[in-house]
């Protein structure tokens, strides 16, 4: 099979003025400089687990989940707080941990290469018999991901959640929250802050820091595959599959013309592969990353529908 396209033309495309990625990055760094200003000023924004801007209050639902299970009370107070959480999940899913979480940040500051690598796509016909393309292509994910990725549960990450919302039952307070990213993020900005204002020196200026290094460096596959949190927002934006949610029109994809792309999935940090016939969106994170990053523009998201596609490939 021939196909009349130059692949360097195809992928040279003129560049936005910014990019999700960048965009997703002012958008937390924003959040935490306004909870930042509201710790030192008298603005009291609180944290990012129970922030309130314009009187209007926002929780953490593990968070809530946690001391509702170790004080084994209701507070009615903190349901609007965190049913408008629930809501927001249930229509944009696990946004929070693609825009809002300050974990990306810190990875973003100290390494180089966190930026996605989508590649080329492969303008070669698929193999009709599929036999050994297939093996080749099973061989290179393997060696790409390493045999610990490919054994690794699906289900560990809620494994974890549910280990956190017992051990807060029996032991009686929020455990996870002693090694939350999120927590130990602002634990750490805030003992920073004791330590310049204050001249205070304390424990939690190593061991906060500390405990994030280890689960961002070290446990490199944290938030997708540890993450109660992450666990918790799948399950409830599984409710909604449909609105926005990215999906891929068929007839502009690469895949429909034997084209071996997969840029979508490659590009995905849950990767999801949008080339299946129903993916499974539970895990997305609205990064936008397939949107932005397809050759053919073929992957849409509700409020973009509108953006010109690009000529199918002949």
């Amino acid at each position: 099979m021939s196909v009349r396209m130059d692949p360097k033309s195809t992928m040279n495309k003129k560049k936005n003025l910014i990019t999700v990625r960048a965009l997703r990055l002012i958008t937390a760094s924003v959040l935490v400089l306004v909870i930042v200003l509201g710790a030192v000023t008298s603005l009291g924004c609180g944290t990012i687990c129970s922030l309130e801007l314009f009187s209007i209050a926002f929780t953490c639902p593990l968070g809530f989940l946690q001391i509702t299970l170790a004080s084994r009370t209701f507070v009615p107070a903190a349901w609007l707080s965190v049913g408008l959480v629930v809501l927001t999940t249930i229509l944009l899913g696990r946004f929070f941990c693609a825009w809002m979480c300050p974990t990306p940040l810190v990875k973003a500051f100290f390494t180089s290469n966190s930026k996605p690598k989508p590649g080329a796509p492969n303008f070669k016909s698929k193999n009709p018999a599929g036999n050994s393309s297939a093996k080749v292509e099973i061989t290179k994910e393997v060696n790409a991901n390493g045999l610990s990725e490919i054994m690794a549960s699906p289900y560990s990450s809620y494994a974890v959640l549910a280990g956190s919302l017992a051990s807060s039952f029996f032991f009686g307070f929020p455990v996870f929250c002693l090694i939350c990213p999120v927590g130990l993020f602002f634990g750490s900005l805030f003992a920073i802050r004791r330590l310049f204002f204050s001249q205070m020196v304390t424990l939690e200026l190593i061991l906060l820091p500390a405990v994030l290094v280890l689960e961002i460096f070290v446990l490199r596959k944290w938030c997708t595959k540890l993450c109660p949190m992450g666990a918790l927002m799948s399950i409830v934006g599984s409710i909604n599959k449909r609105f926005f949610r990215p999906r891929v029109e068929k007839e502009a994809c690469f895949r429909t013309k034997e084209i071996n792309c997969r840029v979508c999935t490659k590009v995905c940090p849950q990767g999801i592969n949008l080339e299946e016939e129903k993916p499974s969106m539970r895990a997305c994170t609205n990064c936008l990353e397939c949107w932005e990053k397809c050759p053919t523009k073929a992957v849409k998201w509700l409020p973009f529908l509108w953006r010109k596609r690009d000529k199918k490939p002949n």
